[in-house]
């Protein structure tokens, strides 16, 4: 990919100040992408410009999370609604930074990406095949691509963040350590909740992180009231974390503070409280607890994740592998009602939600390959690890609806409804065409089309 310079010969600046859904690629209005423009936007200067991903191609839910920091500290927020998962973004990347870059005024030495899941693997792969060109990363619920190999400090600055029920956790976690022996600029932090977009004020924090660190690399001005203000937010967000016992994640947070701030302040205090706290024996045992917890979530995954696999094969053992799935979820939920340490609770968690994501892509690959059989029984195996998920209902639902099985798709849209489903949006997938004159889909979108959105 190659970045250009804004060409000021180009149409009509959309409004300033206002999250706009929708606006069409001018060489091919099949693409499009969601838009913030900060309030003070002008075409007089050039503007630091975050290109974001969303796994399900939500262009709009993903600059409505960014916007507020964004108009704080002066971003251009674009998010595709065209990359999804499962399908090569390569050509909804080009086509989308085409009409940016000619539209906007957008600062070449401040382009950034961002994304959620897949969508994380995608702004990571742009990083990593644009090298220099993209200063920063931030990585939500996912790292790298498959196959790829850590990059050097010559990449991008990454802001890492995930859940503390988040799947992907582990890789996360894996992900800061391989760069920090790569000398590579990074931060790590963590959220309370599932593999899920970050919560606004985490959204900020990136953002923040992503100024302070163009400071740090001579990108912006000086400003050393912003760099005093996060010195402190972030020194005392650390002295918490100490004070509470968590060593591991102060000695993260003092060790990212040296990293932040030694060109703009002096940070020899938090380097060597970071250094004794890192070669104390209580940091010793967290790492061994840590590790403990993490083995404890792959083995959660692989038990109940063989099973499934055993289901997608549909031998004669079929039946079998079914009790056996059941068996093993039973058990991991008693385990983590039983436990009383929150960090094996999360680590179980954690492997239920990895084991329920395994059989969620499985069958989503399945019902690209129209392999609608398949497909329902990984959709079920999905709503039987998590039998609230509003999202498993929905999906066995659109194989019910394949497969000509109006009443159980019908059943299932009434359960997805009941658990939380509130877009409407869904039911204008394809699958529901062979039913969507049935009389009780129609009532599904008219209950749906009337719950309050949140």
């Amino acid at each position: 990919m190659v970045f250009g310079v804004w060409d000021p010969a180009y149409a009509q600046t959309p409004a300033p100040g206002a999250v706009h859904a929708s606006v069409a690629v001018k060489a091919d209005p099949a693409n499009s992408y969601a838009l913030y423009l900060p309030s003070t936007y002008s075409a007089a200067k050039r503007w630091p410009l975050l290109l974001v991903f969303d796994a399900f191609a939500r262009g709009e839910v993903s600059v409505k999370l960014f916007h507020e920091a964004a108009e704080k500290y002066g971003f251009i927020v674009v998010g595709s609604n065209n990359s999804r998962n499962f399908q090569d973004p390569t050509a909804a990347i080009r086509l989308l930074w085409a009409d940016v870059k000619e539209r906007f005024a957008i600062d070449p030495r401040r382009i950034y990406t961002a994304g959620l899941s897949g969508g994380a693997r995608v702004a990571s792969s742009v990083a990593l095949a644009c090298k220099s060109c993209i200063a920063g990363v931030i990585a939500n619920g996912a790292g790298l691509p498959q196959g790829a190999t850590t990059p050097g400090p010559e990449v991008a600055d990454w802001f890492l963040v995930a859940g503390t029920t988040d799947f992907n956790y582990p890789e996360l976690l894996h992900l800061k350590e391989a760069l920090d022996t790569n000398n590579v600029a990074s931060r790590f932090v963590v959220y309370d909740g599932p593999h899920n977009w970050m919560p606004k004020e985490f959204a900020e924090r990136a953002l923040a992180w992503l100024q302070l660190r163009a400071l740090a690399r001579g990108l912006m001005p000086e400003d050393k009231e912003f760099v005093s203000r996060q010195f402190d937010v972030r020194l005392m967000e650390a002295q918490a974390v100490q004070k509470s016992g968590d060593v591991l994640t102060a000695v993260r947070d003092y060790r990212e503070i040296v990293q932040d701030f030694n060109k703009l302040r002096d940070v020899k205090e938090q380097e060597t409280l970071a250094k004794s706290l890192g070669e104390s024996e209580e940091f010793r045992k967290a790492k061994k607890n840590e590790k403990a917890v993490l083995e404890l979530q792959d083995e959660v995954a692989s038990k109940i994740g063989n099973f499934v696999a055993g289901i997608r094969e549909r031998s004669d053992a079929y039946t079998t592998f079914v009790a056996q799935m059941q068996s093993a979820i039973n058990e991991a939920y008693r385990a983590e009602k039983e436990s009383s340490n929150a960090a094996r609770k999360q680590a179980i968690e954690r492997g239920l939600a990895s084991a329920f994501s395994f059989a969620t892509e499985t069958g989503q690959q399945a019902m690209l390959k129209k392999d609608y059989l398949s497909a329902k029984d990984m959709f079920q195996a999905s709503a039987t690890i998590m039998p609230d998920s509003a999202w498993a209902s929905y999906l066995l639902a659109t194989a019910h609806a394949q497969l000509g099985e109006k009443k159980q798709a019908v059943q299932e849209l009434k359960k997805a409804l009941e658990k939380g489903m509130t877009n409407q949006k869904l039911l204008e997938d394809s699958a529901f065409d062979r039913i969507r004159e049935d009389e009780g889909f129609k009532q599904v979108a008219a209950k749906i089309a009337a719950t309050p959105k949140s």
